[in-house]
């Protein structure tokens, strides 16, 4: 990286923004200037916010997934137009190509955040094979220094994968008990917005719940999967730099949003007996015949099915808009 991001100025403010997009835009088009500085903004802001972090040359993959959701919720939300949400991820991919920062680009087809077609149905989970091998780096790491954080990260990154948690979610994480008349437990810690929602559980994810009360008591963890001498930034920072290092290490591509994507996707399989087409890779048209003729239904029957399922994997993930599942699914 030629220099530090943040300079001298905060970049989540119109001076600091402005220097750098002046020093990043060749042209000096003062309109080019003007988007380049409201991206900066925009992501300076959210990571001060989220992460505490004041300095950008302290960004890794992780803040990148994390905004890249935070985009698309809001664009679902109507918070903000799909070309200002692509606008800002092409002038913040000009800074990072600046800075030498390709590990920090986004692609706005793959993040569903293209004005062209919003997606490429490309499959964004994580593989069991990945996942086991994060998880199986996590035990090496308990073994080599003792610290239970790893043990605390492993169950975390489990939750997220069982229960389609929320990386601040899982961590934040109490031992929520069963709701029996339903077989759901109610998520509250951590979400959107504070709005609490149902999720269902399978004999797999109440074990390991009962797995992560014992750990609690075990390691005095009084609140949550996160020690009671951290709050949930420091934590963050650290769970951050831990998959960073695994991802550099064996030259992965893990991120904890995959593991959100894997339960999407299970939990659609499981509602409509097919894969879903972030997994086969079709065309609409083509997936529509191709579901239609697996399960031997109509293509009508087939449409209504899928929309169904669809809004209940968006209910599930602490969404309210059918549109979301397209980021996670394919559409």
């Amino acid at each position: 990286m030629r220099r530090n991001f943040i300079g001298e100025k905060d970049l989540s403010r119109k001076a600091g923004s402005f220097n750098l997009a002046m020093a990043v835009v060749k042209s000096g088009n003062k309109g080019s200037i003007e988007k380049s500085a409201y991206a900066i903004r925009t992501l300076a802001g959210f990571i001060k916010e989220e992460f505490d972090l004041k300095n950008l040359a302290k960004l890794e993959r992780e803040h990148m997934a994390t905004f890249a959701e935070h985009l698309r919720e809001k664009v679902n939300a109507g918070e903000i137009a799909l070309a200002n949400a692509a606008n800002i991820v092409s002038c913040l991919n000009t800074v990072f190509n600046h800075f030498g920062r390709d590990d920090l680009k986004l692609s706005a087809k793959e993040e569903g955040l293209s004005r062209g077609p919003k997606y490429d149905n490309k499959d964004k989970s994580v593989s069991a094979v990945v996942h086991d091998k994060f998880l199986n780096y996590l035990n090496d790491k308990l073994n080599q220094t003792g610290d239970s954080r790893f043990q605390a990260l492993k169950l975390s990154v489990q939750l997220q994968r069982e229960l389609g948690l929320r990386f601040k979610e899982s961590t934040l994480f109490d031992g929520a008990k069963l709701n029996k008349s339903n077989q759901t437990i109610t998520i509250v810690n951590g979400t959107k917005g504070g709005q609490a929602r149902q999720v269902p559980v399978t004999e797999k994810a109440l074990n390991l719940i009962k797995q992560i009360q014992e750990f609690r008591k075990e390691n005095n963890y009084t609140r949550s999967l996160i020690p009671d001498n951290m709050n949930f930034k420091i934590w963050q920072t650290f769970a951050y730099h831990t998959v960073t290092n695994f991802n550099n290490e064996y030259g992965e591509q893990f991120h904890y949003h995959g593991e959100r994507h894997h339960y999407a996707q299970e939990r659609y399989k499981e509602l409509t007996g097919v894969e879903p087409p972030a997994k086969i890779g079709l065309s609409k048209e083509e997936y529509l015949n191709y579901a239609a003729s697996k399960l031997n239904i109509s293509i009508n029957e087939t449409v209504e099915l899928i929309k169904e399922a669809r809004l209940i994997v968006s209910e599930e993930l602490g969404h309210h808009r059918l549109e979301i599942t397209n980021s996670y699914l394919g559409r």
